[in-house]
Protein backbone atom coordinates (compact mmCIF):
# COMPACT_ATOMS: atom_id res chain seq x y z
CA UNK A 1 0.00 0.00 0.00
CA UNK A 2 2.66 2.17 0.49
CA UNK A 3 4.29 1.72 -2.37
CA UNK A 4 1.35 2.11 -4.49
CA UNK A 5 1.00 5.58 -2.52
CA UNK A 6 4.40 6.63 -3.29
CA UNK A 7 4.16 5.89 -6.73
CA UNK A 8 0.44 7.73 -7.28
CA UNK A 9 2.55 10.84 -5.65
CA UNK A 10 5.53 10.69 -8.13
CA UNK A 11 3.01 10.72 -10.90
CA UNK A 12 1.47 13.31 -10.25
CA UNK A 13 4.18 15.49 -9.58
CA UNK A 14 6.00 14.40 -12.86
CA UNK A 15 1.94 15.12 -14.36
CA UNK A 16 2.07 18.55 -12.27
CA UNK A 17 5.93 19.62 -13.46
CA UNK A 18 4.61 18.57 -17.53
CA UNK A 19 1.53 20.53 -16.87
CA UNK A 20 3.66 23.56 -16.03
CA UNK A 21 5.84 23.45 -19.47
CA UNK A 22 5.17 26.58 -21.47
CA UNK A 23 5.89 24.54 -24.48
CA UNK A 24 2.79 21.75 -24.18
CA UNK A 25 1.71 21.49 -27.65
CA UNK A 26 -2.18 21.93 -28.35
CA UNK A 27 -4.39 19.18 -29.62
CA UNK A 28 -4.42 19.25 -33.36
CA UNK A 29 -4.16 16.92 -36.33
CA UNK A 30 -0.90 15.57 -37.41
CA UNK A 31 0.82 18.52 -39.20
CA UNK A 32 0.16 18.50 -43.39
CA UNK A 33 2.44 21.35 -44.75
CA UNK A 34 -0.21 21.94 -48.03
CA UNK A 35 -3.04 22.32 -44.96
CA UNK A 36 -1.64 23.66 -42.32
CA UNK A 37 0.07 27.34 -41.39
CA UNK A 38 2.81 25.80 -39.07
CA UNK A 39 3.39 22.57 -37.17
CA UNK A 40 1.34 23.70 -34.26
CA UNK A 41 -1.85 25.08 -35.27
CA UNK A 42 -2.95 22.10 -36.93
CA UNK A 43 -6.81 22.37 -35.77
CA UNK A 44 -7.64 24.85 -38.82
CA UNK A 45 -6.78 24.98 -42.12
CA UNK A 46 -5.11 27.54 -43.91
CA UNK A 47 -8.38 28.34 -45.86
CA UNK A 48 -10.44 28.68 -42.55
CA UNK A 49 -8.89 32.50 -42.35
CA UNK A 50 -10.66 35.17 -43.55
CA UNK A 51 -9.93 38.92 -43.40
CA UNK A 52 -10.84 40.91 -40.42
CA UNK A 53 -10.65 44.25 -38.51
CA UNK A 54 -7.61 44.44 -35.71
CA UNK A 55 -10.54 45.18 -32.89
CA UNK A 56 -12.79 43.11 -34.43
CA UNK A 57 -10.33 39.62 -34.31
CA UNK A 58 -9.25 40.95 -30.92
CA UNK A 59 -12.69 40.63 -29.24
CA UNK A 60 -13.69 37.76 -31.16
CA UNK A 61 -10.76 36.25 -30.02
CA UNK A 62 -10.65 37.39 -26.35
CA UNK A 63 -7.23 38.14 -26.14
CA UNK A 64 -4.92 41.07 -26.45
CA UNK A 65 -2.53 40.91 -29.58
CA UNK A 66 1.17 41.55 -29.86
CA UNK A 67 2.47 43.99 -32.78
CA UNK A 68 5.24 45.68 -33.24
CA UNK A 69 7.10 48.59 -32.65
CA UNK A 70 6.73 51.27 -35.98
CA UNK A 71 10.81 50.91 -36.27
CA UNK A 72 10.66 47.03 -36.49
CA UNK A 73 7.89 46.33 -39.05
CA UNK A 74 4.24 47.48 -40.34
CA UNK A 75 1.59 45.24 -39.98
CA UNK A 76 0.39 44.40 -43.51
CA UNK A 77 -2.99 42.19 -42.68
CA UNK A 78 -5.06 40.71 -40.12
CA UNK A 79 -7.31 37.47 -40.33
CA UNK A 80 -9.46 35.42 -38.51
CA UNK A 81 -10.35 31.23 -38.19
CA UNK A 82 -13.27 30.61 -36.55
CA UNK A 83 -13.02 28.01 -33.45
CA UNK A 84 -14.82 24.62 -33.04
CA UNK A 85 -15.90 21.74 -30.49
CA UNK A 86 -14.86 18.78 -31.78
CA UNK A 87 -16.31 15.40 -29.79
CA UNK A 88 -13.70 12.65 -28.81
CA UNK A 89 -11.01 13.87 -30.52
CA UNK A 90 -8.44 11.34 -30.60
CA UNK A 91 -5.23 12.47 -28.46
CA UNK A 92 -3.17 9.81 -27.79
CA UNK A 93 -3.30 6.21 -29.52
CA UNK A 94 -6.98 5.27 -29.01
CA UNK A 95 -7.42 7.57 -26.45
CA UNK A 96 -10.55 10.30 -27.38
CA UNK A 97 -11.58 13.53 -25.34
CA UNK A 98 -13.71 16.52 -26.32
CA UNK A 99 -11.94 19.43 -27.22
CA UNK A 100 -12.93 23.39 -27.50
CA UNK A 101 -10.95 25.64 -29.97
CA UNK A 102 -10.74 29.10 -30.34
CA UNK A 103 -10.84 31.62 -32.50
CA UNK A 104 -7.05 31.99 -34.39
CA UNK A 105 -5.94 35.27 -35.08
CA UNK A 106 -3.59 36.03 -37.90
CA UNK A 107 -1.24 38.94 -38.56
CA UNK A 108 1.57 39.70 -41.55
CA UNK A 109 3.96 42.35 -41.05
CA UNK A 110 6.27 43.45 -43.05
CA UNK A 111 9.53 43.75 -41.44
CA UNK A 112 12.14 46.68 -41.38
CA UNK A 113 14.64 44.75 -43.61
CA UNK A 114 12.35 43.66 -46.42
CA UNK A 115 11.60 40.25 -45.02
CA UNK A 116 7.61 39.00 -44.01
CA UNK A 117 6.64 37.67 -40.12
CA UNK A 118 3.37 36.26 -39.46
CA UNK A 119 2.18 35.69 -36.13
CA UNK A 120 -0.67 33.36 -35.22
CA UNK A 121 -2.45 33.89 -31.57
CA UNK A 122 -4.72 32.31 -29.76
CA UNK A 123 -6.04 31.07 -26.60
CA UNK A 124 -4.99 27.38 -25.36
CA UNK A 125 -8.13 24.97 -26.65
CA UNK A 126 -10.05 23.36 -23.61
CA UNK A 127 -9.72 19.57 -23.07
CA UNK A 128 -12.33 17.92 -20.97
CA UNK A 129 -9.33 16.04 -18.81
CA UNK A 130 -7.67 17.39 -15.75
CA UNK A 131 -5.32 19.52 -16.28
CA UNK A 132 -2.00 18.43 -15.38
CA UNK A 133 -2.94 14.70 -17.12
CA UNK A 134 -4.02 16.63 -20.56
CA UNK A 135 -0.68 18.55 -20.10
CA UNK A 136 1.03 14.80 -20.11
CA UNK A 137 -0.74 13.37 -22.73
CA UNK A 138 -0.71 15.84 -25.45
CA UNK A 139 2.89 16.41 -24.43
CA UNK A 140 3.27 12.03 -25.20
CA UNK A 141 1.25 12.41 -28.00
CA UNK A 142 3.82 14.64 -29.35
CA UNK A 143 6.73 12.23 -29.01
CA UNK A 144 4.96 9.07 -30.19
CA UNK A 145 6.49 7.66 -33.03
CA UNK A 146 4.76 5.97 -36.17
CA UNK A 147 5.36 4.01 -39.25
CA UNK A 148 3.98 7.25 -41.11
CA UNK A 149 4.96 10.88 -40.87
CA UNK A 150 1.36 11.31 -41.83
CA UNK A 151 0.18 10.21 -38.66
CA UNK A 152 2.82 11.81 -36.40
CA UNK A 153 1.32 15.09 -34.62
CA UNK A 154 3.98 17.60 -35.83
CA UNK A 155 4.47 15.00 -39.46
CA UNK A 156 7.61 13.90 -38.36
CA UNK A 157 9.47 16.89 -37.60
CA UNK A 158 10.90 17.03 -33.61
CA UNK A 159 11.48 20.69 -32.48
CA UNK A 160 13.94 21.70 -30.81
CA UNK A 161 12.85 23.39 -26.73
CA UNK A 162 14.34 26.59 -26.29
CA UNK A 163 13.74 29.52 -24.07
CA UNK A 164 11.92 32.50 -26.00
CA UNK A 165 10.20 35.48 -23.77
CA UNK A 166 11.28 34.34 -20.55
CA UNK A 167 9.63 31.00 -20.58
CA UNK A 168 10.18 27.97 -22.59
CA UNK A 169 9.10 27.20 -26.21
CA UNK A 170 9.85 24.84 -29.55
CA UNK A 171 11.34 25.34 -32.67
CA UNK A 172 10.38 23.92 -36.28
CA UNK A 173 13.08 24.67 -38.57
CA UNK A 174 12.41 23.34 -42.72
CA UNK A 175 13.55 24.84 -46.00
CA UNK A 176 15.21 28.17 -44.40
CA UNK A 177 11.50 28.59 -42.72
CA UNK A 178 11.49 28.92 -38.97
CA UNK A 179 8.00 28.49 -36.84
CA UNK A 180 8.70 29.54 -33.09
CA UNK A 181 5.74 28.59 -30.61
CA UNK A 182 5.42 29.77 -26.93
CA UNK A 183 2.81 30.79 -24.31
CA UNK A 184 2.23 33.59 -22.38
CA UNK A 185 -0.93 34.23 -19.68
CA UNK A 186 -2.85 31.06 -21.87
CA UNK A 187 -2.17 32.65 -25.22
CA UNK A 188 -0.36 30.26 -27.79
CA UNK A 189 1.60 32.18 -30.20
CA UNK A 190 3.38 31.40 -33.59
CA UNK A 191 6.29 33.39 -34.83
CA UNK A 192 7.54 32.34 -38.58
CA UNK A 193 9.38 33.38 -40.66
CA UNK A 194 12.33 33.23 -43.15
CA UNK A 195 15.06 34.69 -40.96
CA UNK A 196 18.27 33.80 -39.26
CA UNK A 197 17.96 32.17 -35.72
CA UNK A 198 18.96 34.89 -34.29
CA UNK A 199 17.32 37.67 -35.81
CA UNK A 200 14.11 35.83 -35.63
CA UNK A 201 14.49 35.77 -31.35
CA UNK A 202 15.26 39.30 -31.43
CA UNK A 203 12.23 40.46 -33.37
CA UNK A 204 10.04 37.92 -31.21
CA UNK A 205 11.81 39.20 -28.25
CA UNK A 206 10.47 43.27 -28.82
CA UNK A 207 6.83 42.28 -29.58
CA UNK A 208 5.07 44.67 -27.90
Amino acid sequence: MAVMIRTITFLLAVLASTAAFAQVPPPGSPYDSARHSNPIITFVDKKDFSSSGYEQAKKAAGIELLGLSQSEGKRESVEIADGKFVKNMPILGGFKTDVTFYPVVRQKFKLAGGSDLLLESFRFPKVALPRAFAAFVLTEATTQTKKKPSEMRFGGNAPEQLDIRGTQGLLFEKDGQITVYWQEDGVGHTATASLPRQELFRVIEDLL
